[in-house]
């Protein structure tokens, strides 16, 4: 773990609250959650959770010549311990604050929207990030398919990053000329408090359902935690929400920033869309404004696509944005890792690729393929990474429901079966079941092979498959192509 250094000194005071005792008020260019890594001078923040822990941690941070050290106020650490400790409500708050003042607070040099929501958050950062490319600014992007900095694409583990690397990545981006930031809000981020010292200039919220229960433990407080992204709001910051979502709609009253809705039917919000037409390439929808309405045409099918491309269009309206410009910067993005990803080699059936990680996104996805689909639907299904093991049987009840034939099989989990039986304990037909537990690109390779002229096959659940090589790992869209190219006789003498 990296320290965060700035040329100008930070005082411990700005750090806090008004009313937070801070028994020495002195300047810090670095800061350590892990009291090892001290070095003289720096400010100590102490995470632990019992009394025992932090006196231990103390007493190294006072070795290490830690200036101050800041911890839980509810912890029973007498005061002679450590000379200068400050004691706060929160702790969980600081690391937040402490590393965007030691990088010169970037989030403030730049203009920030948030995206949260069980599902669509990376549709609509990306979205969004091409709208406002067409329209001249410089974008950085922080999400779970990665950080653009400006100027290059960087790996990220987490969707939303910790307070340390959030900081770095928005100094870098201020850096590099960046005006805007999108920053994809998870609930474990909201949970751990890791967007303190951020203040949003925009808000969105696509969606409130179930999800990462393993975390949240009820669905009542996984709901709760998404509601504390108000809390990063600027005062006068502008929220985009969708009140046809059951939860976003008991909410609204309850949010007290300036909100624009969406919606698809007409008159139920201020930014609506009608849908003209879709096939299994393509789409056409009006957004329409007030007395304004543009047709857009898009690759990109279904209608959360319309909703993600509606959230988009409300702020970039509410930003004074023009509506041509809003429509060409959602044409622009012509498709999305893992989300409704359509794989084109010349194959005459369908394919897609989708990351769909919730009963709710499941069904939408599955059925707009059914849409577009006049002959078989197949689903290739492993159970999701996380330890949400409650929702597994009814992702596969989901699968059941909306298409002709599942083909179950091993996802990366730390224990592959489990994931499989709880997906089979959700499905009601059998004869609709077919397993293939063993390697997920046989499962691939059997969906590919029977799949008709008017039938569609979905892949869902990791983007990953095994490869010939049990230790070689490549996505499912590079597998699904490579597979295709070399058994389409027709397409012998295409590159790729």
């Amino acid at each position: 773990m990296s320290q965060v250094t700035n040329r100008f000194p930070v005082q411990l005071s700005s750090l806090f609250e008004e009313g937070v005792r801070v028994p020495a008020d002195q300047a810090f260019t670095s800061y350590q959650t892990d009291p090892s890594l001290l070095e003289e001078g720096d400010l100590f923040i102490c995470l632990a959770n019992d009394t025992a822990s932090a006196l231990a941690e103390l007493r190294t941070a006072k070795e290490h010549g830690a200036c101050a050290a800041v911890l839980e106020e509810t912890l029973s650490v007498p005061d002679e311990v450590f000379e200068n400790l400050i004691r706060v409500e929160n702790v969980k708050m600081i690391p937040g604050r402490a590393a965007q003042a030691v990088n010169d607070y970037p989030a403030r040099q730049l203009k920030t929207i948030a995206i949260t929501g069980t599902s669509g958050k990376t549709s609509v950062s990306y979205i969004i990030a091409g709208m406002l490319a067409e329209s001249g600014f410089p974008v950085g992007l922080i999400g779970s398919l990665g950080v653009y900095d400006g100027r290059v694409l960087l790996p990220n583990r987490e969707t939303t990053p910790e307070p340390r690397r959030m900081a770095e990545l928005m100094a870098r981006m201020v850096e590099n000329g960046c005006t805007h930031v999108i920053v994809e809000v998870s609930s474990e981020a909201l949970e751990q408090c890791r967007l303190s010292g951020i203040k949003f200039d925009a808000v969105c919220l696509t969606n409130v359902r179930r999800d990462h229960l393993d975390l949240h433990k009820t669905v009542d407080l996984y709901r709760r935690t998404k509601m504390k992204i108000f809390d990063y709001a600027k005062e006068d910051a502008l929220v985009v929400c969708n009140p046809s979502d059951r939860v976003t709609s008991a909410v609204l009253h309850l949010i007290k920033n300036p909100t624009i809705t969406i919606g698809m039917h007409p008159n139920e919000a201020m930014v609506n869309g009608m849908r003209v037409e879709q096939s299994r390439s393509e789409q056409t929808f009006y957004i329409i404004a007030g007395s304004d309405a543009i047709p857009v045409r898009t690759k990109i099918i279904g209608k959360e696509h319309i909703y993600n491309c509606l959230t988009a269009a409300a702020l970039g309206l509410s930003w004074d944005i023009d509506l041509k410009t809003v429509v060409r910067g959602i044409e622009r993005v012509e498709h999305i890792p893992g989300r409704m990803e359509r794989i084109d080699c010349g194959q005459p059936f369908g394919v897609f690729v989708d990351n769909a990680s919730t009963p709710e996104s499941l069904t939408e996805v599955l059925r707009t393929i059914r849409e577009v689909t006049e002959g078989m639907v197949y689903t290739v299904l492993s159970a999701p990474e996380d330890n949400d093991r409650s929702k597994r049987p009814l992702m596969g009840r989901a699968a059941e429901q909306n298409s002709d034939l599942v083909i179950l099989t091993i996802g990366r989990q730390s224990d592959p079966a489990t994931g499989v039986k709880d997906l089979q304990q959700g499905i009601e037909n059998n004869s609709k079941c077919l397993l293939r537990a063993y390697h997920r690109s046989d499962a691939i390779i059997w969906a590919l092979s029977n799949a008709a002229p008017e039938d569609t096959v979905l892949i869902v659940g990791g983007d990953l498959a095994p490869g010939v090589d049990p230790e070689e790992v490549v996505s499912d869209r590079q597998f699904v192509r490579h597979w295709l190219y070399e058994n389409q006789p027709c397409l012998e003498g295409f590159w790729y």
